[in-house]
């Protein structure tokens, strides 16, 4: 059973191949065929007096010679694909014999060829439209450098942040090009004795330019970097640090204060290195401790504060603190007669004096909160501010979906701040500033940081008022925002990043890459999901579009049907005629089918042209339309080639079809009878 099952589908599998090899064939003979005569004609114009400036183009050759060498070349072409058995008519005869059949009764086949044409023209006409609208649509939603992008930002609810080691680690991503960071906080902006809070983004001029945010008027900023040298800069305000990039190994930062976490125990190291020798361990003790936070060796942390720095030539390095603490050491135990010390039993270490030892040694900030920093004057970039300044604050929910607590320390931006913003039309509707007055307009900002941007999320800041120019407008009108550069707001002290933009280098990369990043414990989000979800739509579309133009098509297949039957009885006896000369029922045959075919194969083709013809004066009538309304031209009809090689075949296989049944019954012609019939 299995094996006579399995030799039917082998059967059924050679005839369809067979099939297909006649259609693909006799497609391209007819292709060799219709360059012959072209050939042809190009030769008898270069031999003309009209053809004289033509073969100076084609570099002075002889007339004859660059048409005949491309006929022998096609000549050798269409003999590989003949498959002539002996004593037969091959198949490109037979295809000049159809032609002039064809042209021998011109009104016939334009009627059959016309119904063929308006068939195949309502299919292309309305699935070109569908093509169309999905690529215009597309291209307003997304424009090609975006299918390279996506946004990264931190999962809802997840510890996991977007640091400066976030970005080594998606740099590293061998497929991507690009990852740069945004920071988005809250603005209060003053202008003309009024005030409004709005959007702010501390981005670089690489994240405008990849985001296509070009300004109508104006220029945007020229910012690229993502840290300040601020080795000589200590000190920390309300819990934002004033992170020191570039430091030496143990060079002093600040002076801190600090508690380790309950239940917690903390290695202590002869030096600020995971290579030193550990002295001993030590835990929470009452009052809280002090210490100097100092520049180490980097280690693994979550806050990202073990590779927050880096030496001038380039090594990382990582905060650790110089603190005296008193020490325990750890003792190995049985497990099976203590259940409490699956890690060991810390003892308290004594000296020879039998008091518990103390000692100034470096300890990780791991499993430590910096409680409280011992700065005499609160320093931020060259200005002192009061820490116990009193504020009437407004409580405002973090992009986590946090309430902060109402607790605000105020801080200056540096120095080296840029104070050059670009701003959004909906934003100049605001402040009440003409968009052709807008540049160089002068407004105060002052920006408020919640926790999750700084490494203590209980922290809250708010930047003093600082006067920034305007120097670039966009076309957004809906929601009031505006740019700032990345270092402006990354000087009070932000270590976290709202999110960040990663560009693949290649688009085939992007969903590989997203992948990567999303194992890492990051959400990812691209226009490429938009593109997909409207390509999914269209598709459907397209396929109701192209049901509806198959009406027209069958419609037309039946008419070329009739056509071909009746004219097979109106041709009894021209078979008749061919038989008695020596032509197989199987060449007859053939001839019928490469008439049939010929005429889808036109239709097709002319069906193409009518379709596209079609498809751009709707495009141009509603680009009139588009124009009078400010739109500019919209061109809704497109046709990708894929489905024109589609459409090329569907006409042979119809005009295959139609032709079946009216070549078979000339095989039961006879001769004689074909003679004789009237």
């Amino acid at each position: 059973m299995t094996r006579n099952y399995r030799q039917r589908l082998k059967s059924i599998w050679r005839a369809f191949g067979s099939e297909f090899w006649k259609v693909f064939s006799f497609l391209s003979l007819l292709l060799i065929f219709l360059l012959i005569k072209a050939g042809v004609y190009l030769n008898l114009f270069l031999m003309s007096k009209h053809g004289t400036l033509a073969r100076k183009l084609l570099l002075n050759k002889p007339a004859g010679s660059i048409s005949s060498k491309i006929s022998r070349f096609l000549n050798r072409l269409s003999g590989l694909l003949e498959n002539q058995e002996k004593n037969s008519i091959s198949r490109t005869e037979l295809i000049e014999l159809a032609m002039r059949n064809m042209k021998a009764k011109k009104t016939r086949t334009l009627i059959t060829v016309g119904g063929m044409m308006i068939g195949i023209g309502a299919i292309v006409f309305l699935v070109s439209i569908g093509y169309g609208i999905e690529k215009l649509v597309v291209t307003r939603v997304a424009r090609l450098d975006e299918m390279r992008q996506t946004d990264v930002s931190p999962q809802a609810g997840g510890k996991i942040k977007i640091n400066d080691k976030t970005l080594s680690d998606l740099k590293d991503i061998s497929s991507v090009e690009m990852a740069l960071p945004l920071i988005a906080v809250v603005g209060r902006v003053s202008y003309m004795n009024s005030e409004t809070d709005m959007p702010v983004y501390g981005v670089t001029s690489d994240y405008l330019k990849q985001s296509a945010i070009k300004p109508v008027s104006g220029k945007i900023f020229e910012s690229d970097d993502l840290s300040y040298n601020v080795s000589n800069l200590v000190g920390q305000v309300a819990g934002a640090s004033i992170d020191q990039k570039i430091g030496a190994m143990e060079e002093k930062i600040t002076d801190v204060d600090y508690s380790i976490d309950p239940d917690k125990w903390i290695r202590v190291r002869s030096g600020a290195s995971i290579s030193s020798k550990i002295i001993g361990y030590t835990k929470r003790t009452e009052g809280g401790s002090s210490g100097i936070e100092v520049w180490g060796s980097q280690y693994e942390s979550d806050s990202g504060v073990g590779s927050d720095g880096e030496t001038e030539d380039g090594e990382v390095l990582g905060k650790w603190i110089k603190t005296p603490v008193l020490l325990w050491k750890r003792e190995n135990c049985d497990p099976a007669a203590d259940g409490d010390c699956e890690d060991g039993r810390y003892v308290v270490y004594r000296n020879a004096d039998n008091q518990q030892v103390q000692e100034t040694g470096y300890i990780a900030e791991i499993g430590i909160k910096l409680s409280e920093l011992n700065i005499k004057e609160p320093s931020v970039l060259g200005d002192t501010t009061d820490s116990t300044l009193n504020i009437n604050w407004v409580e405002i929910a973090s992009e986590a979906g946090v309430i902060t607590p109402p607790e605000v320390k105020k801080v200056d931006l540096s120095a080296s701040a840029i104070k050059q913003a670009v701003v959004n039309r909906a934003m100049l509707s605001v402040l009440g500033i003409k968009e052709s007055d807008a540049l160089d307009k002068k407004f105060n900002a002052s920006f408020v940081v919640v926790g999750d941007l700084l490494s203590d999320p209980t922290a809250n800041i708010e930047s003093s008022p600082s006067e920034y120019t305007i120097i670039g407008v966009t076309p957004e009108e809906k929601t009031p925002v505006f740019y700032v550069p990345f270092l402006d707001l990354r000087s009070l002290g932000i270590a976290n990043f709202s999110q960040a933009k990663v560009i693949v280098k290649d688009q085939i990369d992007l969903a590989k890459t997203r992948k990567q990043i999303e194992s890492m414990g990051y959400a990812t989000r691209s226009v490429a999901d938009t593109v997909a979800q409207i390509n999914s739509l269209f598709a459907t579309a397209r396929t109701m579009l192209l049901l509806l133009g198959m009406v027209a098509l069958s419609v037309a297949a039946l008419g070329m049907f009739n056509t071909l039957t009746v004219s097979l009885l109106e041709r009894t006896r021209e078979v008749g005629l061919m038989k008695a000369m020596g032509m197989k029922s199987s060449e007859v045959k053939e001839l019928f089918l490469t008439e049939s075919m010929l005429m889808g194969f036109f239709g097709g083709l002319l069906g193409i042209m009518l379709g596209w013809v079609m498809g751009k004066i709707i495009g141009i009538l509603l680009s009139l339309f588009a124009i009078f309304k400010g739109v500019g031209f919209v061109d809704i009809s497109y046709i990708p080639f894929p489905f024109i090689l589609v459409i090329i075949f569907l006409s042979l296989i119809v005009g295959l079809v139609t032709g079946i049944y009216p070549a078979r019954r000339t095989t039961k012609i006879s001769a004689l009878n074909a003679l004789r019939y009237e």
